[in-house]
């Protein structure tokens, strides 16, 4: 018997009678023509150590390197340790570790304590998995890691956060300029949305913004462009292990040094879910190979096998390989936290809708699929153009008539991310639209007008005793008089033209008796540009006048105007 190595892999040779010794070792492939079994590289150490087996010095050399890399791997584990528990922060020598690995060259001071520890943990590894409830402040984290790391950087994102959330929070948090203005500060990134303008990629950029289904044309039309980080937001979409999102993203990661991933959600489902995920952070935490992990950890139930379940003591095994390379942290142990995060979320118009909407606009009349809507004055026309952003039009007939699903699946996704075990209310406009997503959700609580109050009590009482995850209600309704504490989460599907109905309806979580943070989602359909402020949607204006208190009505008719 004897191993050398070739291609990044360890090649095991030896006789029939052998091989189960050697199938043992796991993780292997074996090769019918050559007659050999093929191991990642990484699993030279233990093949060596299981095996009494011959090998040549330049294997030896190899050995040597990963036995070291190992025993640095575990120091920084060690180290990581200290680090999450908070002793890290009493031990002098923190200030000096900071120093040492350059972390002091970024502004450290807007950083809450919980926040500091995720930088940390990203630099000391390199790569790293940061599973962090919203509203946690991750996204902050990501971009000093960004900031520290060499460029080039790309995000890959939901399309939603991309312009609301990523772009707002480099403006915000980092000095950055877009392509084609010159800087009189050099230490400025130069950052573009990719959604916009995929030939951006053919300049040279400090970080790129994309979403999922572009980052999958990146892969096919731009298979050159080197990337030195990347961070993956939500990354819960790789929990999928035959998706294209998935492989896509795992064919990128040995050409990129340093990976981060974020999600507040990291196995909605299962425990098989993690294996993407932490495969592109740290190949060598499971068998890089799916049905090999599984195999490891899983057995197959039922008639067909095809539904599996954790082997004994499985659950705690998984769950400490990730915590060698992976940080949790959920709202309740961010004691620095703002008492309420707002976040906004943007929901570009499709096509057929944005057509929709420009013809309402400009002529108070639509005809959509032999159906037609009318707008007698330009008030009414302000409530029809809410309707088309929601995704709907309501004909002269009083019949609601689907456009478009942006705003829907907006915000199904976002309902993945937040945990399951956590309760949301979802505040719409429109009765109609409490209707059509109770189709959509399924087994959820409603609350609002047209309802009589015993069956308002009955299905309100239905979530107050947790038996539904989902309340949606109407903010007249909803909005006035309830605690609703029990929940910390809240998402504006459609908005309130008040803003004192907005605040109070907001303040239905947070009040007495809320003992976490509460977290705001606010679903903005937009244009995918805006040129000027003429090209501002509905929703857009109103949120603006809500958080400015301005004049609703003076900034409604200036923009029919």
């Amino acid at each position: 018997m004897r191993v050398w190595t070739e291609n990044e892999k360890a090649i095991v040779k030896c006789d029939f009678a052998e091989k189960e010794i050697v199938k043992a070792i796991g993780d292997y492939k074996f090769d019918k023509v050559t007659k050999t079994w093929q191991f990642p590289l990484n699993r030279l150490p233990k093949i060596i150590d299981s095996l009494k087996i011959e090998f040549t010095p330049e294997t030896k050399v190899v050995y040597d390197r990963l036995c070291q890399e190992k025993l640095e791997w575990h120091s920084r584990v060690n180290l990581a340790n200290d680090i999450k528990s908070g002793m890290f922060y009493h031990k002098q020598k923190e200030e000096d570790w900071i120093f040492k690995v350059g972390l002091n060259k970024l502004n450290l001071d807007d950083l809450m304590v919980h926040q500091l520890q995720m930088l940390e943990l990203g630099v000391l590894f390199g790569s790293y998995a940061f599973f962090a409830e919203p509203g946690c402040g991750k996204t902050l984290t990501a971009i000093r890691l960004i900031e520290y790391f060499p460029k080039p950087a790309i995000v890959v994102a939901p399309l939603s956060t991309l312009e609301n959330v990523w772009m707002r929070e480099f403006e915000k948090w980092s000095k950055v300029t877009t392509p084609g203005k010159k800087s009189q500060f050099p230490n400025r990134l130069t950052i573009c949305n990719l959604y916009h303008n995929l030939s951006e990629l053919k300049e040279d950029r400090d970080v790129y913004l994309i979403n999922y289904e572009h980052f999958k044309i990146l892969a096919k039309d731009f298979p050159d462009k080197k990337f030195e980080t990347i961070v993956i937001d939500e990354s819960s979409r790789m929990r999928s292990n035959t998706s294209e999102t998935t492989k896509t993203l795992l064919s990128y990661r040995k050409k990129i040094n340093h990976r981060f991933i974020l999600t507040g959600t990291p196995a909605p489902n299962n425990l098989m879910e993690y294996h993407g995920q932490m495969t592109m952070i740290n190949d060598q935490i499971f068998p890089e190979n799916f049905y090999q992990f599984r195999n490891t950890y899983f057995t197959p139930i039922g008639y067909g096998g095809f539904k599996y379940v954790p082997k004994s003591g499985a659950k705690d095994a998984i769950m400490n390989k990730i915590g060698l390379q992976a940080f949790s942290i959920r709202k309740e142990d961010c004691f620095d936290l703002p008492e309420k995060v707002f976040e906004e979320r943007a929901i570009y118009l499709e096509k057929v809708q944005e057509k929709a909407y420009d013809e309402m606009l400009r002529e108070n009349i639509l005809e959509f699929d032999e159906h037609v809507t009318l707008a007698q004055n330009e008030l009414v026309k302000l409530m029809k153009l809410r309707q088309i952003t929601s995704g709907w039009t309501i004909t002269t007939e009083g019949i609601p008539v689907l456009i478009s699903k942006s705003k829907i699946k907006a915000l199904l996704e976002l309902l993945d991310e937040i945990p399951a075990e956590q309760q949301v209310i979802i505040f719409c406009q429109f009765h109609f639209e409490i209707n059509e997503l109770k189709k959509e959700l399924g087994e959820c609580s409603t609350y609002y007008g047209q309802m009589d109050d015993k069956e308002k009590e009955k299905s309100l009482n239905l979530w107050l005793e947790k038996k539904t995850r989902v309340l949606l209600a109407h903010p007249k309704t909803g909005g006035i008089g309830l605690n609703l504490q029990q929940a910390n989460y809240m998402i504006w599907f459609s908005l309130s033209y008040s803003q004192e109905e907005f605040t109070q309806a907001c303040d239905r979580i947070y009040r007495k008796g809320q003992k976490n943070k509460c977290t705001y989602f606010v679903l903005l359909a937009q244009r995918e540009e805006e040129k000027s402020v003429k090209d501002k949607t509905i929703d857009k204006i109103i949120y603006e006048v809500v958080q400015d208190k301005q004049d609703l009505m003076q900034a409604c008719m200036a923009m029919l105007k």
